[in-house]
């Protein structure tokens, strides 16, 4: 068995940074939306926003964290 734990967090830090990633693209591609919709659409583009911006806060921590591991 390979105790090495350095894989596993490599992975857990590449999919972090991609589940960051997707998560800023998907915000700039609700701009538009943001800035037109009214009633129901935008509030459904809200609730979308915010479950968007609970990944990125995860991921983003995550990610912080492998890297402050690095330094250490």
């Amino acid at each position: 068995m390979d105790d090495d734990p350095m894989p596993t967090v490599a992975a857990r830090a590449e999919k972090a940074r991609a589940n960051l990633v997707a998560a800023l693209r998907e915000c700039c591609d609700f701009a538009d939306a943001v800035e037109h919709f009214e009633g129901k659409e935008l509030l459904d583009v809200l609730v979308a926003l915010d479950s968007i911006r609970f990944v990125m806060a995860e991921s983003g921590q995550l990610l912080q964290g492998v890297l402050r591991g690095y330094e250490g």
